[in-house]
């Protein structure tokens, strides 16, 4: 990651950072800034495990993922109500179930975050998933 990039310590400068970063010709630089972004609001998101971090990350890349392919912010609001509903972990172990986000795949391939995909989550902590799920 670029310097200018880890130096930025919130998410919304983050996205100022990629704003300006694409008007001037770095896009390299403006994904970096997309991916910082997540980590960032993961990280203010405050959680107990690795699993959980990695959750909560893949839940933030997956609106980062909806917001450049429709142009606007967007929340993923269905996957925060059964965050809120079943938990971190259960509510990933639903999603991937559910497979409604195949599509943002290649989304978050364009955006360098394909490691902060829900399967990849689920490839890493598949046993703390199933155990939340069950």
């Amino acid at each position: 990651m670029h310097e200018l990039v880890e130096r930025i310590k919130e998410p919304e400068l983050c996205y100022v950072f990629a704003r300006n970063a694409k008007k001037r010709g770095h896009p390299e630089l403006a994904l970096q800034a997309y991916r910082r972004a997540v980590d960032l609001r993961a990280e203010q998101h405050g959680t107990d495990t690795e699993a959980e971090f990695a959750a909560v990350r893949a839940i933030y890349a997956y609106e980062e993922a909806l917001g450049y392919s429709k142009g606007k912010r967007t929340r993923a609001t269905g996957t925060w109500q059964m965050v809120n509903r079943y938990g971190l972990l259960a509510a990933i172990q639903k999603r991937i179930d559910s497979r409604s986000g195949d599509n943002i795949m290649a989304v978050l391939k364009e955006l360098g975050m394909e490691d902060y995909s829900f399967d990849a989550v689920a490839k890493t902590y598949g046993d703390e998933i199933q155990q939340a799920a069950a």
